[in-house]
């Protein structure tokens, strides 16, 4: 008489005995599809790649913060340290805490030369000296502390509009190299008092 008990050593027994009748037409349903390809194992994997949306990147210098980027897309490029951004909010801080704000449709930011590239639409603001800058083509290198247009830049000041064909500004000394044709435009500017000499 086969009872329940009987049971829980009589089933195992049963699959035991009778094994190489089903293992054959098992092993060849859990066997993988496809077959193994040995060229899969040695490829190498581009785990670097990655695209990123609402990205904030946060550079500092000597224990302070440097420079602040925002963008509204990031993605790496062919080098893995080089980050390519769309719509991009810039803000550069110098070491006595003044802002200079930037903003752009593209850039790209380099981690190894810390230069910060940005493209199209580009204007710079710094709100304390009431300076804006437009261009189409600007870069910052961080290290050297350098903005260098190469294209027809324009500067906008409180009482100057100057457009010049290459800028390079030094954001330590504040001094501006403005090249090419020049065009400058004074505003609220009083005629120069003549001398007697002149009378």
């Amino acid at each position: 008489m086969i009872t329940r008990r009987n049971l829980i050593w009589i089933i195992p027994l049963a699959l035991l005995l009778t094994f190489p009748l089903w293992r054959i037409p098992v092993a060849a349903f859990l066997s993988p599809r496809g077959g193994y390809d040995a060229s899969l194992a040695e490829r190498e994997l581009d785990t670097h790649n990655f695209a990123l949306e609402g990205i904030h990147i946060t550079q500092s210098q000597d224990g302070k913060k440097s420079l602040e980027i925002v963008a509204k897309h990031a993605y790496t490029g062919e080098k893995t340290d080089v980050f390519k951004l769309d719509e991009v909010d810039a803000v550069i801080i110098s070491k006595t805490g003044e802002q200079t704000f930037i903003t752009a449709r593209h850039g790209i930011l380099d981690k190894n030369t810390t230069i910060l590239t940005l493209i199209d639409e580009v204007v710079v603001m710094k709100p304390k000296d009431k300076f804006e800058l437009y261009t189409d083509l600007l870069t910052y290198n961080e290290t050297t502390h350098i903005v260098h247009s190469p294209g027809r830049t324009q500067v906008l000041g409180e009482k100057i509009d100057i457009t010049g064909h290459s800028l390079i500004f030094n954001t330590l000394t504040k001094a501006y190299d403005l090249s090419g044709r020049i065009r400058c435009k004074l505003s609220n500017f009083s005629a120069p008092r003549k001398t007697p000499a002149e009378n």
